[in-house]
């Protein structure tokens, strides 16, 4: 009976030894090192109902956390602004009489040809059009919402001949 014992006890503390190693060793770093450092420049005074945001460089610990990214790494280097779009409200495509808002912005590319407003608007437009067609089974669940993130991307990017980067959600609401 004593040997029981002391053989669980014996285990439990090589049990917790052996998480406590692993939960120090996963552990991220937190230090000035994985701080990007804030530059006077990229810090701008924005009215503060401003449609228009600059979205500062953070290519220091970002490129080095996600090396096997090769899509993003053209994103990563230059800065994007952050526009936000007009929420858009419509009805799912089933079940009947089920509507759909959604807030957000877009990442839009500081070289794009087109004037933040008229890429917001055409970007609610392409939204608008794509959430018709949702039906509320697929917005179920965490990869629900993500996949509707990512068509939502992929149909932006698509329409707008690169110009824009990607969608941001801020708020989503089905009743």
């Amino acid at each position: 009976m004593i040997t029981t014992i002391v053989s669980i006890l014996l285990l439990s503390l090589v049990g917790a030894g052996v998480g406590f190693s692993v939960g120090i060793f996963l552990q991220p770093t937190t230090g000035a090192e994985s701080k990007p450092a804030a530059s006077s420049a990229s810090t701008k005074a924005m009215p503060p109902n401003s449609d228009v945001i600059e979205h500062p460089n953070e290519t220091s610990s970002t490129a080095e956390s996600l090396p096997d990214i090769e899509d993003d790494a053209e994103e990563l280097e230059a800065d994007l602004k952050i526009i936000t779009i007009p929420p858009i409200l419509t009805t799912l495509a089933s079940p009947e009489g089920k509507w759909i808002r959604l807030e957000g912005s877009i990442l839009a590319k500081p070289s794009a040809e087109k004037s933040p407003e008229l890429l917001a608007e055409r970007s609610g437009e392409q939204i608008l059009a794509y959430l018709r067609t949702v039906r509320l089974e697929q917005l179920q669940g965490p990869s629900g919402l993500i996949a509707l993130r990512d068509d939502l991307n992929e149909t932006v990017r698509s329409l707008s001949n690169g110009d824009v980067r990607g969608v941001l959600i801020h708020g989503l609401l089905v009743e």
